[in-house]
């Protein structure tokens, strides 16, 4: 442990400096100042004839700004997103599926920005999608609010060692996720600046999660096997292979796989919460807080 301990302080001082009152001003100022920035070039572009090279640049409506806006919004939310993966499994679920919500929400403006000027002729084809994707993002707004309701937070070890050592192989993953999404931003900016195509971003990052919640579910084993976590860990994981998916899908499959990702892992919860295992004759079950014969719990902080 005292190998990474550097490397634990460094976790720490990030997420200490990026949770508390100054990161959130910092967030909050850089979405109203990118926010009334585009809006300001959008009317510069209306009044004044820009270079080719800066034209391009420039977004060609208000709706555009609104957007990019929500983009950057989304980047900040998956910063969120990677520190609450220490914390919480669960909790990071819940996260992954907000960032979702909001992808949908955000299409909506993608698809309208597109129409310049926006008429009802040239629009009538997106309706479809532009339905499908509010719709989308409603329910699983919905259904999310039921999934915090009834999420509970419990800690399934009592060994503290072995409980901060699966910390900090977590505190590690996140920091690697970190780095990786930093440069998966500024490979994304520099082909924004540059117009040369880039892979999408955040199916870029939801692949990495993908990884990353197998990678943990892989670490958890080392300290025990618990059918009912492992799975409902599992689970998580594909929760997050189906928002890849929708993602990647067309919008009226992508509103619909998006919400079956939030049921699945709505119910995935709800069993979870009321899964018992029944030992067999002349066998001690099983205990969440200590170890069977057979099973042992394995360590995490919280649900």
């Amino acid at each position: 442990m005292s190998l990474i301990r550097p490397v634990l302080t460094l976790y720490d001082t990030l997420e200490a400096c990026w949770e508390g009152p100054s990161g959130h001003r910092l967030a909050g100022s850089l979405l109203v100042g990118t926010f009334l920035i585009c809006l300001m070039s959008v009317e510069l572009g209306r009044v004044l004839e820009l270079p080719e090279a800066l034209a391009h640049l420039v977004p060609k409506n208000h709706l555009a700004s609104i957007g990019i806006a929500l983009t950057l919004l989304l980047i900040i939310e998956v910063m969120g997103l990677v520190f609450s993966m220490v914390h919480s499994v669960s909790t990071s679920v819940g996260r992954q599926l907000e960032i979702l919500s909001l992808i949908l929400l955000r299409n909506v403006f993608k698809e309208i920005s597109h129409h310049n000027p926006l008429s009802w002729e040239s629009l009538r084809g997106g309706l479809p999608g532009i339905a499908a994707a509010v719709t989308g993002a409603l329910v699983v707004f919905a259904l999310l609010s039921l999934y915090y309701r009834i999420k509970t937070s419990s800690t399934l070890s009592e060994h503290e060692e072995d409980r901060q050592s699966f910390i900090a192989a977590k505190k590690c993953i996140a920091l690697a996720l970190l780095a990786a999404f930093h440069l998966i931003a500024l490979r994304s900016l520099m082909g924004y600046f540059s117009g040369v195509p880039t892979p999408p971003a955040f199916e870029t990052v939801y692949t990495l999660l993908v990884l990353s919640n197998i990678l943990i579910v892989l670490l958890s084993l080392r300290h025990g096997h618990n059918y009912r976590v492992a799975f409902r860990n599992s689970g998580f994981a594909v929760v997050t292979v189906l928002i890849l998916i929708a993602l990647v899908a067309p919008s009226l499959w992508s509103a619909a796989i998006g919400t079956f990702a939030a049921l699945f892992a709505l119910a995935t919860f709800w069993v979870f919460g009321r899964f018992h295992e029944t030992p067999l004759p002349g066998e001690a079950a099983p205990s969440e807080h200590g170890q069977g014969p057979v099973l042992k719990a394995m360590p995490q902080t919280r649900g």
